[in-house]
């Protein structure tokens, strides 16, 4: 492994970092975006001014925090199916990914990534016999993906200490949505419209609220004034503004409205829908991010149930196959395989709980030990046995008893 690695740092990396640096990053970036909705609310959408709207930074936090605080386990293929193994990996993506950043702070990091800008990188550092010994998390802004002769590549510019070109195998790359199996799409810059919607209206009313609720308006009036009583004027209405009072039109001035109605402009309705709008995207419910409008007490459980069926295994399943692919050697990737538990996330009330883990012990799929340690209680002596039912039989065997005998 170090040979080769010698190898293809001096006769390849030079072939492999000219290629890279043939178009300017401005060109390869532009080039990607072709195609992508930009249309003009009169606002700036980018990734730094959809964070600042609180539906986009709440369904961003909701998703990464859940992921990254899920337990995750090295599971070996047994004779018994998949047990929880001890492997070297696993002080990886379980305790110490580097010596500058904990676990939870790590993967928070890539689940944010991966969402906000569509991938999430981490560069892996290997000992001299090609064991991975450290993950370092890299900002997406900071990593450009390019294939060049049937292989893929990254270069990374901009991380204090870790700029420089790497070989596919030592990145582990998270995409999102991706329509070229080679990097994924920045959602925001993908829905730019939705974003921009959100953004327009929330500006607007930002703008509504300073002006004290006032929208524009002229003064109309058929006679004339002269400057005394002019000034008179613009000083009693200008005081009545700011006082919220009425304010009384002197000398048969009209007051004539020019602007839109915040009701007329659906103000309140349009910020409702880009809320909806923007979990949509993310696929989170919108109750989790505070929207309770069409939420009950009845829905919410399910809804937080499919969340995780729908919307957070598939994400997870793709760090699971990367993870899988680029940790392990070949030869363990038939033996070991990597699993996140959702299982807490899939919990019901406790009500359901308890009748779900009844009917388990009862049938006979786990014993009292296995719901122990699903609801993270420790081992008791005794209760390793599996249960049936006593008057439940086997179809087509003899099902005489000891004592009919």
């Amino acid at each position: 492994m170090g040979f080769l690695k010698k190898i293809s740092d001096r006769l390849i990396l030079p072939v492999i970092k000219r290629a890279l640096t043939e178009e300017p990053i401005e060109e390869y970036i532009a080039r990607m975006k072709v195609g992508i909705d930009t249309a003009d609310f009169g606002v700036t959408v980018n990734n730094a001014t959809a964070l600042r709207f609180s539906a986009t930074y709440a369904c961003i936090r909701v998703r990464s925090e859940n992921m990254a605080s899920l337990p995750k386990n090295i599971k070996e293929k047994t004779s018994k199916g998949w047990e929880i193994a001890e492997h070297p990996i696993s002080n990886l993506i379980n305790s110490k990914p580097n010596d500058y950043t904990n676990v939870f702070d790590f993967w928070q990091m890539m689940f944010a990534n991966l969402d906000g800008w569509g991938n999430g990188y981490a560069i892996i550092e290997r000992s001299g016999s090609g064991d991975p010994i450290a993950l370092h998390q890299v900002h997406s802004s900071n990593v450009d993906v390019r294939v060049i002769n049937s292989k893929k590549w990254f270069r990374v510019t901009g991380a204090t200490g870790r700029n420089g070109v790497y070989p596919n195998e030592d990145m582990l790359h998270f995409m999102g949505l991706s329509f070229d199996g080679v990097e994924g799409v920045n959602p925001i810059e993908y829905n730019a419209s939705s974003f921009a919607k959100a953004l327009a209206a929330r500006k607007f009313g930002a703008e509504f609220y300073k002006k004290g609720g006032n929208i524009k308006g002229v003064l109309e009036t058929d006679s004339s004034m002269n400057d005394t009583q002019f000034d008179q004027f613009t000083k009693h209405f200008q005081e009545s503004s700011q006082n919220y009072d009425t304010p009384l039109l002197e000398y048969g001035i009209k007051y004539k409205s020019i602007g839109i109605n915040p009701v007329s402009a659906q103000l309140l309705a349009t910020e409702e829908f880009s809320i909806t709008d923007i979990a949509r995207i993310f696929n989170v419910p919108p109750h989790m991010i505070g929207d309770l409008t069409r939420s009950t007490f009845s829905n919410i459980e399910q809804q937080t149930i499919q969340f995780a069926q729908f919307a957070l295994r598939p994400t997870l399943k793709k760090i699971e196959t990367e993870l899988e692919d680029k940790l392990f050697f070949t030869s363990d990737r038939l033996k070991f395989s990597v699993k996140f538990d959702i299982n807490g996330l899939m919990r019901g009330d406790m009500a359901a709980r308890g009748t779900w883990y009844a009917q388990m012990i009862q049938n006979g799929v786990y014993n009292r030990n296995e719901v122990r340690a699903i609801e993270g209680l420790t081992h008791k002596e005794g209760l390793d046995e599996f249960l049936y039912p006593s008057n439940m039989l086997v179809v087509g065997e003899n099902n005489t008893t000891e004592n009919e005998k």
